[in-house]
């Protein structure tokens, strides 16, 4: 994908439930764990994630807890829609109505997270004169959906050891909730002038570092096959600057974890194969505009789209389900920029403590993707087999220490490592000969 002049635009991420609405504070129909209110003793309970302040109809609820298809859901005596305004437990009754007839109850247990990242507004690139001072944090500023006051940080490129120099100066801004949830935003600044003023520009910042992706050429892999671990290429940093990644929480790491800048990415907290084109839960903004996945990848016009989804589909749909849904996002991609290489990877793995889900339903999952990026013969479309990247000597699990506390979630690092290996792949299908190609007639 060829740079372009795109406004950035914040990140909003990252972990699990990442849906949007508006509406009133949570209502008396929510029932605090533990209290006696009243609750029919024929009901069925489900446990279901809600994100905090966020406003769910009575029918998004409902359709959360994966009751059954067909019905229509509403609360008692209302039809306001409620707001969930502290994090924690709570339980909200509702009735599933289907073809008009006698209506069942329905307790939901909510577990109530806060998975959205913090919100920069005010950054923007700075130019000055060398001598001159300036302070980055300046008109920046930072909201976030729970926390009243989130601080952060300003920091240069490791590897910029003189930053009075005249030049183009990369600067990262950071922000992290109470919650973990981090945005990550970069500018440029550019010093202008005669090098021997160097020494007098100064800059105001702070000094906290934050992992920082490392951009010289590494290693490995292949496509269907488990990738080599002593396999390299040279190509790392030309893919890096081109790949456009669509997905789920997973997916976004590459962003928060600065790997690729926010305009090339195309990916939210809780998105899955089965709902990734419902946009009253997901919209997406790499261009400064709200838009559909579907629209977002014809607006950014990748040259590489790499796809990493399914993590939130293999506890609610089969592996045949989950392939159809994968041909059909393809086949849509493809309607949007059919000169692009797309890239589906496999679902990575979790660790052996995790309980979120059978490491048998990722491994059904994956084997049908690399079936069917097979049956596709398309030569610009690959099969990556990012599960084998994180996987560790057992062959099932994740390796120790490439996940987060919760098994699911990598680490910064492993993305270096995907990236790395991913490379290979696309050597090995002349892939960077066809992006040059592919850039050249656009």
């Amino acid at each position: 994908m060829k740079k372009k002049g795109i406004k950035l635009t914040a990140c909003v991420s990252v972990l699990a439930m990442a849906l949007s609405g508006c509406g009133s504070n949570v209502s008396s129909r929510a029932i605090d764990e533990g209290s006696n209110g009243a609750v029919d003793a024929n009901a069925s309970t489900y446990n279901i994630t809600a994100e905090v302040n966020t406003v769910y109809s009575a029918q998004k609820l409902g359709e959360l807890a994966s009751f059954g298809d067909g019905y229509k859901f509403e609360f008692d005596g209302s039809e306001n829609d409620i707001k969930f305004s502290s994090l924690g437990k709570s339980s909200v009754g509702i009735k599933a109505i289907k073809d008009g007839q006698d209506s069942k109850t329905l307790v939901l247990n909510v577990n109530v997270v806060d998975t959205t990242s913090p919100v920069f507004s005010g950054i923007k690139d700075i130019t000055i004169k060398a001598g001159e001072s300036v302070d980055l944090k300046s008109g920046v500023t930072v909201s976030d959906n729970y926390d009243q006051n989130v601080e952060f940080t300003v920091t240069y490129d490791k590897d910029d050891t003189n930053t009075g120099a005249p030049g183009k100066h990369v600067i990262t801004y950071v922000a992290k909730d109470s919650s973990g949830n981090v945005a990550s935003r970069k500018a440029t600044l550019t010093i202008e002038g005669d090098s021997s003023q160097s020494d007098q520009t100064t800059t105001t910042t702070t000094t906290a570092q934050t992992e920082a992706p490392k951009t010289e050429s590494s290693s490995v892999s292949t496509t269907a096959a488990a990738p080599d671990p002593n396999a390299k290429s040279d190509n790392v940093k030309f893919y890096q600057d081109r790949i456009v990644i669509a997905g789920d929480s997973i997916a976004y790491g590459f962003c928060a974890y600065g790997y690729v800048p926010y305009e090339h990415n195309i990916a939210k907290g809780s998105t899955a194969m089965r709902n990734y084109d419902d946009t009253s839960l997901f919209m997406f903004d790499p261009t400064g505009s709200d838009l559909s996945m579907m629209d977002a990848i014809k607006a950014v016009k990748p040259s590489l789209l790499y796809i990493s989804m399914g993590m939130n589909d293999v506890n609610l749909i089969d592996s045949e389900t989950y392939v159809s849904r994968y041909k059909e996002f393809i086949q849509k991609a493809k309607e949007q920029v059919p000169d692009a290489i797309i890239v589906a990877a496999s679902i990575t793995p979790i660790s052996s403590t995790c309980g979120f889900t059978d490491i048998n339903n990722i491994k059904s999952c994956n084997e049908g993707l690399k079936n069917l990026i097979g049956s596709l013969n398309d030569p610009n479309v690959l099969f990556f087999d990012a599960y084998s990247v994180i996987v560790g000597s057992d062959g099932s699990y994740s390796a120790p220490n490439t996940t987060g506390p919760d098994g699911i979630h990598l680490v910064g690092s492993c993305y270096q490592q995907i990236l790395e290996k991913l490379a290979v792949v696309l050597d090995q299908s002349g892939i960077k000969d066809k992006i040059t190609e592919i850039e050249s007639k656009r």
